[in-house]
């Protein structure tokens, strides 16, 4: 057994002694650990959070996508996409 397949399975193991409500956050932490691995990922969880007011302009342009129908997940429709691609 190599020494990652031996610390895998202690993993395993604590794992398996730990309450049920405890297994969502174990979850999530191996998850973050395994994201720090990707340099994107690393980058945007370390990046500064940009705390600049929104202008005047910013929020018109919030208040039209708004209304567009596109909304806040930022969908748009494939048929659109086409149309605006000439396909």
């Amino acid at each position: 057994m190599s020494d990652g397949d031996a610390v895998k399975r202690q993993i395993k193991d604590l794992i398996d002694g730990m309450p049920p409500e405890e297994l969502l956050v174990i979850k999530r932490f191996v998850q973050y650990v395994r994201d720090m691995e990707d340099p994107f990922l690393r980058n945007m969880a370390e990046a500064q959070w940009d705390d600049e007011p929104l202008s005047d302009e910013d929020m018109a342009a919030i208040m039209e996508d708004e209304e567009s129908g596109s909304g806040a997940d930022g969908l748009i429709p494939a048929e659109e996409v086409y149309r605006e691609l000439g396909l």
